[in-house]
């Protein structure tokens, strides 16, 4: 009749030197990107914010792993596949997350469309995640885990590549939406499997954060990889539009659209990465995934 209050087993203090150098650090390492955006990365301000995240961030480490009660248990992300798909999570985010905003630009800034219109030239990409889904769901416990990370972020990063084809004269429907569709149905390969493994033999009191984890991992790549492909665009940007004035109006146009290729191509390569981080890492196979799960419910 009456819900009880639930508690976390053991030591429930708060762990604020964790947070404080994990904050700080991630803080220093994205500005630190986007700085090199404007100044280069050999400016004296980019340099300070790099090599004050790698400081704070060890400092993070060294600090989980003597607390008491640390925020981000080291043990959590240190059996092999679990630690994988962390790792996993982090470059796909990086990978895919400033997709959207290298897309969303193209549509609006050089093929001209309405914010409104943008948002629904997107919606082939939910519905592939949608449709895909289901189907690795009903896979996952036949084949395992691997058999669907792998080629779902090959067939992602082949879909990346396929968008790196845009020219501010190509069409939506030839070129955005198949490769949205390629893209969103190997990303729903790997979405599913990737949560199943994050929580792969985790103790009962580490399960919240290792299921945390997972979201947290993809933020983090998503907030680092879109200020580090900024830079990247930015660049391209800036080298082309200097190589080719004689485009004359046309060179805003087209040296923008070759900053946002770059980024695709160069995030293609992340996605690819991140299938081999998990083809060396993850070698759990379909019967852990079933145990795994069981345990979760009971």
């Amino acid at each position: 009749r009456f819900v009880h209050e639930s508690r976390a087993e053991g030591n429930r203090t708060y762990d604020i030197p964790g947070v404080i150098t994990a904050t700080a650090g991630l803080f220093s390492l994205t500005y630190g990107f986007n700085q090199a955006a404007t100044s280069g990365w050999a400016d004296g301000h980019t340099l300070g914010f790099l090599g004050g995240a790698i400081v704070l961030l060890v400092a993070f480490v060294f600090i989980e792993s003597k607390v008491a009660n640390p925020m981000m248990p080291l043990r959590v992300i240190t059996e092999r596949n679990r630690g994988g798909s962390y790792l996993g999570s982090l470059v796909v985010g990086a990978g895919l997350f400033s997709m959207f905003l290298f897309l969303g630009l193209y549509l609006q800034v050089i093929l001209g469309y309405s914010p409104l219109k943008s948002g629904f030239a997107f919606l082939p990409f939910t519905a592939g995640i949608i449709a895909f889904a289901g189907i690795a769901s009903a896979l996952l416990p036949k084949v395992g885990p691997k058999p669907l990370m792998i080629p779902g972020l090959i067939a992602s990063s082949l879909g990346l590549l396929l968008l790196a084809r845009i020219t501010p004269d190509t069409s939506y429907v030839t070129h955005v939406m198949p490769s949205l569709l390629i893209m969103s149905s190997g990303m729903a390969l790997v979405f599913i499997p990737l949560t199943s493994t994050s929580l792969h033999g985790v103790s009962h009191h580490d399960t919240g954060v290792a299921s945390a984890m997972v979201n947290t991992s993809q933020q983090i790549g998503g907030s680092l990889g879109t200020a580090l492909l900024n830079t990247v665009a930015a660049t391209a940007t800036a080298t082309y539009a200097a190589a080719n004035t004689a485009l004359g109006d046309n060179a805003h146009a087209y040296a923008m659209t070759h900053g946002f290729t770059v980024a695709f191509k160069v995030s293609a390569g992340l996605l690819f990465i991140g299938a081999v981080v998990l083809f060396f890492f993850i070698n759990i196979g379909k019967e852990a995934v079933v145990e795994s799960e069981g345990a979760l419910v009971h």
